[in-house]
């Protein structure tokens, strides 16, 4: 199994392209954007071991950094990517008012 998601969602919601690290077919990519206030995000992923890997940076220091397993789907809505897990978590990665990402738990349908 792989993470499902979009590759035009990702490039949307980034606003470049992805970096692939490694082999195309292993499917590990870095994206990454910035903000007018000295804020960066970087997310790597890499989908076949289904684990996510987020940073924050402002100027250049990072203020948050985490990595996510057993990720089932990442979809975009609106202004934001929603990341879910198998253990009923869902990573919110926002890009106004300024780059952010809340960790919520919820059901799945």
């Amino acid at each position: 199994m792989f993470i499902r998601f979009d590759d035009l969602d990702l490039l949307d919601f980034f606003e470049n392209e992805a970096i692939s690290v490694g082999a195309i077919e292993e499917d590990r990519l870095i994206y990454s954007t910035k903000d007018r206030t000295e804020l960066s995000m970087t997310m790597a992923v890499d989908a076949y071991s289904r684990i996510i890997h987020i940073s924050i940076n402002y100027k250049n220091q990072i203020v948050f950094s985490s990595q996510f397993q057993n990720i089932l789907e990442i979809k975009k809505r609106n202004d934001t990517l929603l990341v879910e897990t198998e253990e009923h978590k869902r990573i919110v990665i926002k890009k106004s008012p300024c780059l952010g990402v809340i960790i919520e738990n919820y059901e799945r349908n």
